[in-house]
């Protein structure tokens, strides 16, 4: 029997066959039937007398074995259609790729990659077209009372429920590209999950793609013998693309009528070498900066562009380059805040002006200094300052430590310069709760600054290099901190005993800059020293609100908005008035005036949006396209064979699409190649050569 069995699925097919319903496998006992019954050979014997013996061996021996070639032929037709019967009865199929069970037929879930990537041209057209028409030939191979589950990368509410075959050709025509960028783990995962919803235990699932490299990690798919997942490739014919990967500035500060520079990685991934490409920067959609620049093939490059801050609110930025015919990635958007006057607040033991602090600052037309005794502060709104200077106080009472907390939190950027014997209590409470290192003593001996850390965005372009013999700060007298290391806090300078001088901190949306000692010349020789300077404007110009210059559409992304009123009576929106576009975003507060905007997919057009709240603009943010979309290399048809291989066991195979998908193409991928009519045609043969035998032997 076994030996029957493997007769069958390896010599006649040479590869690995599977039964929709082995059981039924059980039912090959009844080939010992005719075998039983040949065995016992019932006739009834007649005597018939011979002269001759000779002639009765003769006749005896060509007798017998006639009866017995006859007798092994028609018990061979019998095994064999008893057999072939079984197996149809099996139903034997032959798994496509790595299929490994027979799903059900009229459960199928069809996914079309409406990404970027599928504006390209495929041998045959666009590929979104392709694809929208392999979904329709698909769904054509079943039956009418099939239903079917639709995605695209948009996860659209009403495509996730199980539909008629009508409806679902209404939403493949309907299907436009989006910007949203999913990988294919993801799109397998949420169709299990949907059919799971859908109380759906054995399902099909059509992937068609142009599976480019960076969005297919099959390697992340799940097993699960309940789905059966095809693969059918659209691949595009050229994948050179020449886009923006990213801008970015090195500084956190922007300099007002001044030069400033941002940085723009670009990326070729073709076999073309460019040369002289215009690369140009628009500031409030004007021209602000033209460039050029060159690039290898299958390289990228990063260009500085240099231009001058002469606008003061929000700025809104973009950068262009000239490729085709891919151009949905040939402009990038950013947008970042500058205020027209950087408003200043000192505040001191007196309200006599220190020298040290108003010389980096009082030549600047874009500065705004003011200085006030600690006894005078109680009317003064926190708000309406940048920055807040805490020049030698002696301590940090109750009402003083909440402003500063509040301020900071907000945005703002706070410089504390304690003193001496100041009251660490009090100043404790306020590091504490900061969660900053707190001041643990004082040292009035000598020290020297011995390492700087030039990788702090604060000290990061004030060098050149890494100067080995620089001329460091000497320090009479100092404050020392506490070392803890589970603290958001970075050191700025250390002292040869490794001491901090300077630490940066942040609290909440700003930043706490401390100096181990007063700005005061009795303390050593900082307030004179080169760095002095650069330490103070660099700071004092760091830009809070640009830490985030763009958002990408299509990931999870959050926007703070600072907003002293409460919103819970109010709605925001974001609005984009030259895109016709006003939605409304969830938001929460979990922390006072700290409000956090989630727009989950709901704008879908890159450029600039401004956040509004009671019909006032109360911040401007910009999105920019996914760059994974933009680099178009795939898999081949071949390669992806191969890799789909190496995952034997996912219940994984290929469909080759170049040709129309006929019904039996498509049942065929889904359900393996079928062959219980094969069976029940080689049971009807054996049948009839056992009647053949019967006859002809007789």
């Amino acid at each position: 029997m076994f030996v029957l069995i493997f007769y069958f699925r390896v010599l006649i097919f040479k590869t690995t066959m599977s039964f929709l319903y082995p059981t039924f496998l059980f039912a090959l006992f009844a080939v010992f039937i005719p075998v039983i019954i040949h065995l016992f050979n019932f006739r009834t014997h007649k005597t018939v007398y011979f002269s001759n013996v000779q002639f009765l061996k003769n006749v005896k021996q060509e007798t017998k074995s006639k009866s017995n070639l006859k007798h092994l032929l028609i018990l061979l037709m019998r095994i064999l259609a008893i057999s072939a019967i079984v197996f149809a009865f099996a139903q034997p199929f032959i798994p496509s790729g790595n299929q490994k069970t027979k799903p059900r037929e009229n459960k199928v879930g069809i996914y079309i990659d409406n990404s970027f990537s599928s504006e390209a041209e495929s041998k045959y057209g666009k590929i979104l077209e392709i694809e929208k028409k392999k979904a329709l030939e698909i769904a054509n191979a079943y039956p009418e009372d099939s239903k079917f589950l639709f995605l695209t990368n948009d996860f659209k509410i009403k495509h996730q429920h199980l539909v008629s075959k009508e409806q679902f050709k209404d939403f493949v025509l309907e299907t436009k590209t989006s910007p949203v960028f999913r990988n294919t783990s993801s799109l397998v995962s949420k169709m299990k999950t949907l059919f799971t919803a859908n109380r759906k235990n054995k399902y099909s699932v059509y992937i068609i793609s142009d599976f480019q490299k960076s969005s297919s990690d099959i390697e992340k798919i799940k097993n699960d013998s309940s789905e059966n997942i095809i693969f059918v490739p659209i691949l595009a014919e050229k994948t050179a693309n020449l886009f923006i990967d990213s801008v970015w500035f090195e500084n956190p500060y922007r300099p007002i009528n001044q030069n400033d520079e941002i940085n723009v990685k670009l990326i070729n991934t073709g076999d073309e070498v460019y040369t002289q490409m215009p690369l140009k920067l628009f500031i409030n959609n004007q021209l602000k900066s033209t460039g050029s620049f060159n690039i290898e093939a299958h390289s990228q490059t990063l260009e500085k562009i240099n231009f001058t801050n002469n606008n003061t609110g929000t700025v809104n930025g973009r950068i262009e380059i000239s490729d085709f015919p891919i151009t949905y990635d040939n402009s990038f958007y950013f947008n970042y805040n500058l205020n027209d006057t950087n408003k200043i607040l000192i505040i001191r033991e007196n309200n006599t002006t220190n020298k040290f602090i108003n010389s980096v600052f009082l030549n600047l037309n874009y500065a705004s200094l003011k200085t006030v005794s600690i006894n005078d502060i109680q009317n003064l709104n926190f708000n309406n300052y940048n920055v807040i200077i805490s020049d030698g106080l002696k301590q940090i009472n109750e009402k003083l430590k909440e402003n500063l907390l509040n301020f900071t939190h907000d945005g703002g950027i706070l410089i504390v310069f304690p003193v001496i014997n100041c009251n660490t209590e009090s100043y404790n409470k306020f590091f504490n709760e900061a969660e900053l290192n707190f001041i643990t003593g004082f040292d009035t001996s000598k020290i020297d600054a011995d390492r700087i850390n030039y990788n702090n965005e604060i000290l990061k372009n004030v060098f050149k290099k890494k100067e080995q013999n620089l001329d460091m700060p000497v320090f009479l007298k100092r404050i020392i901190f506490s070392d803890q290391t589970n603290i958001d806090e970075e050191v700025l300078l250390y002292s040869e005993k490794n001491d901090k001088l300077i630490t940066s901190g942040t609290y909440g949306n700003g930043k706490i800059f401390t100096f181990a000692q007063a700005a005061d010349e009795t303390y050593g020789n900082l307030v004179y020293h080169p760095l002095w300077v650069s330490l103070l404007y660099n700071m004092a110009f760091y830009n809070t609100s640009g830490k985030n210059i763009y958002y990408t559409i299509g990931t999870d992304f959050v926007i703070h908005v600072n907003n002293k009123k409460s919103a819970s009576d109010n709605i925001f929106h974001i609005l984009n008035k030259d895109k016709n576009i006003d939605i409304i975003p969830q938001f929460s507060n979990t922390e006072a005036y700290d409000y956090r905007l989630f727009i989950n997919h709901m704008i879908q057009k890159a450029g600039y949006y401004n956040i509004v709240l009671n019909n006032k603009p109360v911040k401007g943010i910009s999105l920019n396209y996914n760059r994974r979309e933009s680099n178009l290399e795939h898999y081949t048809y071949k390669e992806l064979k191969n890799y789909t291989s190496d995952f034997s066991e996912k219940n994984i195979s290929i469909m080759n699409a170049e040709k129309e998908l006929s019904k039996e193409t498509v049942l065929n991928q889904n359900q393996g190649i079928r062959l219980y009519k094969l069976f029940l045609l080689l049971a009807l043969l054996f049948i009839a050569l056992e009647i053949l035998l019967i006859k002809l032997l007789n």
